[in-house]
């Protein structure tokens, strides 16, 4: 029985026996590893044969994770072998030619073996932090090691070089022989490029022109312990007849030139990956700095659209893709590739990667969050996959900043609603409820192009909104009280600005970009503005009145003067009660206090919270959620026009109403709290019976909606304490008049303006709006 030469125990012993360079000291090794001595005959073809054979096994046999690896050979074995070999390989670099060359093939092995622990410890240390962290310990973007200093200096000596292409060399296939002759064609200089997740990527250069095309290429070589995974090593071997194009002017994928077991060569682009990219942004911004930048998110969202449209028309053009239905199916930042000649995203790494279907096993890493569930869990139908991972990182190159959660992030919510909505319809963890709002054609089928269109359009939408250029930044907690100059928090104007746009795009405009009640919206947000306006100046042109002062008003004077009374206002004074006497400001006083600060209160609690929001959207065939959403809508709508006509009543009618009026706005405040949070719960108890991930998986987890659900027992309980002491004040029981309506009038100022509007405000607000973006998504679902 022959021998097939040495396991990896014997080779990893010799291994970590170095001490040094002389010929004792290798000795054992070079036994183990099947080389002829220095001094003894030449290796003939049969011999050198089975030695690299041999080769190929002990390098397959590697442990791929640290833990099996120290469990087999002892603690700290891989780390320890790791030292030791890079401490031998640099003191190789010092000697003398002549023992260079003496020692080359053994350097070569230890220079392979030493690149694949290394490539093993760094896609392990890879799926164990998130892309924006990644990175952090050297320039290079290797976690575990400096790659210009060991992997750099390794694959630019000769003699790893060899010994990389021999134990890689394809055999020769007359079915297949463009593996061999790409390989005969490759200079033996190669460089180091980066670490994969199960490979390293070296860059080369051809002895000439290859395809009519520049020499250089990448080459990517599996990690030989990976290669005990058959459906590995299979979808290596047939990349290049899966996804190699002839379709002309390609410039978004890679084109490949071969594929073996263990290696593919494809054309080199010179540039960084999205995730090395958006990793040297993020070193450089304030790590509590939120912000959405729409000039970045639109260049780069443009390029990628146009990348997976490429993608999907190369599919249709060639027979050998149409039944991928042109899936990348490994969608994420590292495999990305951002030109560094004119920035143009290049596609690499199409099709499933084996970490994420756990044939390999340990963690799956960072880009793991973008890949689609179906891809994780092995499933055969993979169509809209790549729609998840482009919601997710649409996400990414907004915010520039990787989201653990699978859900929107909160500053589309804050900043960008339309934005969420579009955002929403892509990354849900169900393929068929993905575009269900977005949709173009009948599913499974869709179009990039139209997509990329549909974004613009939304993208435009957000910018018409808000002025603040290309930058939306997200100020909360006490960093919000900025706001408070706004009263009305801007809605108005917001909400004008998007009807004009809607307007002009016209019928022509996508119809998911046409929402639903905008005009009703508008409607609600101007007439909110209207009697914030109204009644605020009612209020305080008849506290100058009771203060017997002048403010130069034309429209008083000439009120005056068309009713012939110089000391009233016509038709206006007539609803006053007999006994309501003017001026007279000590008892209109507390009247007044009340009265502004309700007009003040209530109407940045209507326009922070409500306006611009519907949960109409839910539609009419939701049953009893339907009726809840009419109920909602209602008490929403109220809060626009309830607080200040009661305003104006206690102010043009009767002052002595005020305790009364105050406990009934209270009584709408907790009515509108109340019914939003049973919408909101009742939303998201229907949307994830329908199977709807878009929300977070526990209420709990929903931003803003634990802060929400706290409101509703305290507007309770102001309700009912305002209610009985404003009833017996109202009844002479209570005579504390300017106590009690210093403090109301404090309590809507700084209780309710500033800390729940103000500063809580924007947060609650994240939970309604995602509830009646959900409440849509339920209609088309359901």
């Amino acid at each position: 029985m022959v021998s097939q030469g040495p396991t990896l125990e014997p080779v990893l012993a010799a291994l970590r026996g170095l001490t040094g360079h002389s010929e004792a000291d290798t000795v054992r090794l070079r036994s183990t590893l099947l080389l002829p001595s220095a001094t003894g005959p030449a290796e003939h073809a049969r011999q050198r044969t089975r030695r690299l054979a041999a080769w190929r096994r002990v390098l397959q046999e590697i442990p791929v994770d640290e833990r099996s690896f120290d469990n087999r050979f002892g603690l700290d074995s891989r780390a320890d072998t790791v030292a030791v070999l890079t401490a031998w390989c640099a003191g190789y670099q010092e000697l003398a030619d002549d023992r260079k060359r003496a020692l080359a093939e053994l350097f070569g092995f230890t220079g392979l073996f030493l690149l694949t622990l290394l490539g093993l410890a760094e896609s392990e240390a890879q799926r164990s932090v998130t892309v924006t962290a990644a990175g952090a310990g050297h320039g290079t973007g290797a976690l575990t090691h400096d790659c210009p200093a060991v992997c750099g200096t390794l694959t630019a000596q000769p003699a790893v070089a060899r010994t990389i292409g021999a134990v890689y060399r394809p055999e020769p296939d007359a079915a297949d022989p463009a593996p061999a002759r790409e390989w005969q064609a490759i200079e033996p200089d190669l460089r180091f490029h980066r670490h994969g997740s199960t490979s390293m990527i070296l860059h080369g250069r051809t002895s000439g022109p290859v395809h009519g095309a520049q020499p250089d290429f990448a080459l990517k070589l599996i990690l030989y312990p990976f290669t005990r995974i058959e459906t590995l090593v299979r979808a290596t071997r047939e990349y290049a007849r899966t996804y190699g194009s002839t379709t002309p002017g390609v410039r978004h994928l890679v084109r490949v030139w071969a594929s073996s077991d263990t290696w593919i060569m494809m054309d080199f682009v010179e540039g960084r990956t999205l995730a090395e990219l958006v990793r040297a942004e993020a070193a450089d911004r304030h790590p509590g700095d939120h912000r959405l930048d729409l000039d970045r998110l639109r260049e780069r969202a443009v390029k990628l659209f146009d990348a997976l449209a490429e993608l999907q028309q190369v599919a249709a053009d060639n027979p050998l893709h149409r039944g991928l239905g042109g899936v990348h199916a490994d969608l994420s930042p590292s495999n990305i590739i951002v030109s560094g000649a004119d920035g143009t995203f290049r596609l690499v790494d199409l099709g499933r990667n084996y970490l994420y279907t756990h044939t390999i096993t340990g963690n799956t890493g960072a880009d793991s969050s973008y890949i689609a569930p179906e891809v994780r869990a092995g499933d055969s139908d993979i169509r809209r996959a790549d729609l998840y991972s482009l919601g997710r990182l649409l996400m990414l190159l907004g915010t520039g900043v990787e989201h653990t959660e699978r859900v929107v992030s909160d500053i589309f919510y804050m900043r960008a609603p339309q934005l969420a909505r579009f955002l929403e319809d892509l990354i849900d963890a169900a393929p068929a409820r993905r575009l269900l709002i977005f949709a173009d054609q009948a599913p499974p089928d869709f179009s990039y192009q139209r997509l990329k269109e549909s974004f613009v359009a939304e993208l435009e939408l957000v910018r018409a909104a808000e002025r603040d250029g290309g930058e939306l930044r997200v100020e909360t907690g006490w960093r919000a009280l900025r706001e408070l100059a706004r009263p009305l928090a801007g809605d108005p104007g917001r909400e004008w600005r998007l009807w004009r746009t809607r307007r002009r795009r016209g019928p022509s405009g996508t119809p998911d970009s046409r929402q639903p009640f905008t005009n009703w919206l508008l409607a609600w947000s101007l007439l909110s503005a209207l009697i914030w306006a109204l009644t605020n100046s009612v209020v305080l042109t008849w506290l100058l009145r009771d203060l017997d002062l002048s403010w130069g008003n034309r429209l008083v004077e000439l009120a005056q003067h068309l009713g012939h009374d110089p000391d009233g206002i016509p038709i206006v004074d007539s609803w006053r009660h007999a006994d309501y006497r003017m001026p007279d400001w000590r008892a209109n006083l507390p009247a007044r206090m009340i009265g502004l600060s309700y007009a003040i209160a209530a109407p940045k609690y209507y326009q922070m919270l409500f306006s611009g929001l519907t949960p109409l959207a839910i539609g009419r065939r939701a049953g009893g959620l339907s009726w809840l959403a009419v109920v909602t809508e209602a008490a929403m709508r109220l809060m626009a026009v309830v607080p200040c006509g009661l305003v104006l009543a206690v102010t043009l009618v009767e002052p002595r109403w005020w305790p009364i009026n105050s406990a009934i706005g209270q009584i709408f405040v907790f009515l509108a709290n109340s019914s939003t949070l049973l919408f909101i719960r009742a939303v998201s108890a229907r949307s994830r019976r329908l199977g709807l991930t878009t929300l977070p998986e526990e209420d709990a987890k929903i931003t803003g909606l634990s802060a929400f659900t706290q409101w509703t027992p305290t507007s309770a309980f102001y309700a009912v304490l305002v209610l009985t002491i404003g009833s017996l004040l109202y009844l002479r029981v209570l005579h504390d008049f300017y106590v009690y309506a210093l403090a109301v009038t404090a309590t809507n100022l700084i209780l309710f303006y500033v800390i729940k509007c103000g500063v809580g405000g924007p947060v609650i607000r994240v939970a309604i709006m995602r509830a009646c973006l959900t409440a849509e998504r339920v209609a088309r679902a359901g």
